[in-house]
Order: structure tokens, then sequence, then C-alpha cells
């Protein structure tokens, strides 16, 4: 079958027990019904029990219970997956098997692509160019241009070229004060769904800086500070994520509305600015890992289902009120 392929798929290698964030932690993972009846039948005793035991049911469906540390209970103190280690790959549930790999159909195509709640895919978007491949149907793989991806390609050069003219212009220190209403504003809603869930880690620095008000001086010239040091890398980061997210939601969901589409990527965007900036000022420059910060964003806005439901509203209502 023919596929658009996003270019990291190709050369993927698993971290493994190298991972410092682990693809278990900050999302509720899914056990489906065919991997229960698979964990049921488990001959060992002690592990059958475990996995079970370590099971809950919400909404009708089943889920691997969380530490308070927002990882999967089944890891090992080593971050390996402790059902993988003793029963093999073979026995694990679909989301965890296929993790971080998003595969779908639509159209006629096969779209595949990776989850940003990897670090090999956040340093994918950080630090390389995103690239694309078309695989034929007798295995055959070509590079493809971002115009020439279907269905979406209007809309990546679109939003991409309103992202470079917005880098690119000169701010003033209005422009900084209405950034930071908006900022604060942003993150007290979104911390405020963090807080009544169970299912997020906080990020450490994240929203701190917008915890009390500061004087016009002092706001205009810290937001000068940071795109002085940061917005060259920041631009490039962003240009990737777009294009990246674009299609990755695409891919998940081919029928949904532009307008909620745009206002989604552009949403985990500014958060990704928002906590880059508030750790900078609060942590200090180790607190810039862009990696790091990429990874909690999605996580918080894909993984978390109904946090990030509510997330996905305030989003388009920010976009709608200010008419984007």
């Amino acid at each position: 079958m023919k596929g658009i392929i996003l270019g990291l798929c190709n050369g993927f290698s698993c971290l493994a027990e190298r991972c410092n964030y682990t693809c278990c932690a900050g999302w509720r993972i899914l056990v489906d019904n065919e991997a229960y009846r698979r964990f049921s039948g488990i001959q060992d005793k002690a592990l059958r029990d475990g996995i079970l035991s370590n099971i809950y049911e919400a909404d009708g469906k089943k889920y691997f219970s969380t530490r308070s540390d927002g990882r999967c209970s089944m890891l090992d103190d080593d971050g390996l997956c402790h059902i993988q280690r003793n029963a093999g790959e073979e026995m694990l549930c679909n989301t965890c098997r296929k993790f971080p790999r998003l595969v779908s159909k639509h159209n006629g195509l096969l779209w595949v692509s990776m989850a940003a709640s990897c670090p090999v895919t956040a340093d994918y978007i950080v630090n390389k160019e995103i690239e694309f491949y078309m695989a034929g149907n007798k295995g055959d793989i070509s590079a493809m241009k971002v115009q020439d991806i279907p269905f979406i390609a209007a809309r990546i050069q679109k939003y991409t070229g309103m992202l470079q003219n917005y880098m690119a212009g000169i701010r003033t220190a209005k422009d900084y004060i209405h950034m930071y209403k908006l900022f604060m504003d942003i993150a007290d809603n979104v911390l405020e769904v963090i807080i009544e869930s169970r299912e997020i880690v906080y990020l450490k620095g994240c929203f701190d800086y917008f915890e009390d008000e500061k004087s016009v001086e002092k706001i205009v010239s810290q937001f000068g500070e940071f795109d002085k040091l940061f917005k060259a890398k920041y631009s490039k980061i962003m240009d990737n994520y777009l294009v990246y997210r674009i299609f990755s939601r695409y891919l998940k969901l081919p029928e949904e509305e532009e307008r909620g589409m745009a206002s989604q990527v552009f949403g985990e965007m500014i958060l990704v600015y928002i906590a880059a900036f508030s750790r900078y000022f609060t942590i200090g420059s180790r607190g810039i890992n862009w990696e790091e910060i990429i990874n909690w964003v999605y996580r918080l806005c894909v993984h978390s289902l109904h946090p990030g439901a509510k997330i996905h509203k305030l989003f388009c209502d920010v976009f709608s009120e200010y008419n984007f």
C-alpha cells in the first residue's frame, strides 16, 4: 500500500534504558481486550497477578495504573517494561507495541508519523530537518517535498508563511505587554487543568514566571532579552514543529476543521514558548531544554485524554477571541 512516512521512521532506534523521559509517563495507557486476555492467561502466577493488579477500569475501558510521578506501574526501576522483560514484546498491549509510531489509513494512503512524547522524536524536531518519504506498493521509498503532501500541502505552506512573517517582525514594547497578558492567561487556565488532573506531572518552572505581576519595564526587558538570545533557535524549532504537527494531527483527525487544527497546533507552539520563557527566568539557562519541553507539551496536549480536550477548547477560545 502506498504511504507517506515521516523521515525519522526510517532510522528510528529506541533509547531503551538510556531514555530519561520514558514513553510510559504522563498518559493513560489503554489495555485492549485482547491484551487483557493474554495477561489473564499467563502461566506464571506472580507475573500474572502483578500485571492484573495494576489494571483499573474507567469509562468502560481498562488502563494501566500510574505511580505518583506519572510513570506506568509496569516499569522496572531501570526504566524497562516489566511485561516485555518477562513475557516478551508479543505480550504487550497495542498501545505499547506500536509506540511511538502513529499509523493511519486515509484516502488510499498509509500515513506514518512518530509521537513527540518520545525523546527521539523531540530531538528530531529540535535538531534535524523535517523530511517525508513516499512508499510505493512494491516497498520502494523516495523522498518527497512538503508541498507535495496530499490534502495538507496548502495548509502547511499557509501556516508556515504566517509563522515566518511573525517571527521575522520587530517586536515593540506594546507587543511584549500583549504577549505577557496572553501568556499569563493561557498559563493560568492550563495550570488549572493540570491541577484537576491525575494524569499529568507538572514540568518544573514552566509557568512559575507568571505567578505574580511584573512591572512594564521588567516585562519589556525580559521578553526582549529572551528574543535576543533564543529567537533564531526558537524560529527554526517552531517551523519544524508546525510541519510535523499538521502532518501528525491530520493522520489522527483527517476530518478535523482547519480552524480547530490550527488552534491546537499554534496553541501547542505557544505553550512551548511559555514554558521555555518561564523556565529561563525561574530556573536559568539549564531550563532551556527544548526537547524536554516539547516532550512535555505533547504529552499534556495529546496523550492526556480529558485534560487534552479541555486544553483544546481553551486554544480554540483564545484564537477565536483574537480573530485568528
